[in-house]
């Protein structure tokens, strides 16, 4: 900080530069001719520019779903067809999951639906 004090007391607080007298008013001049002289452009309104940019944007946006869509239909994988499960394939399902089950688990599921509505229509005689 010293070192900055004592070269600020040698140069001391002139300004070391000088402009012309009258270069501001000059150039200020120069400038407005050179802006006159140039052709004026009509400048859009800025809410219309803004809405064709909308439109376009929306409009490319509703192509690219429209794309996707007829991708979609057009190129999705069919699956191989299989045959329509039957009751004994179902039956023979639930057979052999509840025989994979602890005698514990067995208990719990008897129990919990041995009252349910659906599953009973009509036989009372077994859970299932």
């Amino acid at each position: 900080m010293k070192t900055n004090d004592k070269l600020l007391n040698q140069v001391g607080k002139r300004m070391p530069y000088r402009v012309p007298d009258g270069f501001f008013d000059e150039m200020e001049r120069n400038v407005l001719a050179k802006v006159q002289q140039e052709p004026q452009v009509a400048s859009q309104p800025l809410k219309a520019h803004r809405r064709r940019v909308a439109r376009i944007a929306w409009s490319a946006a509703a192509a690219v779903a429209a794309l996707l869509a007829v991708a979609i239909v057009l190129y999705r994988p069919t699956l191989p067809s299989q045959p329509a499960p039957t009751a004994a394939t179902s039956q023979a399902a639930v057979d052999k999951a509840f025989a994979q089950l602890s005698e514990t688990d067995r208990a719990y599921l008897l129990q919990a639906y041995s009252d349910d509505p659906f599953l009973n229509q009509g036989d009372s005689s077994t859970p299932f």
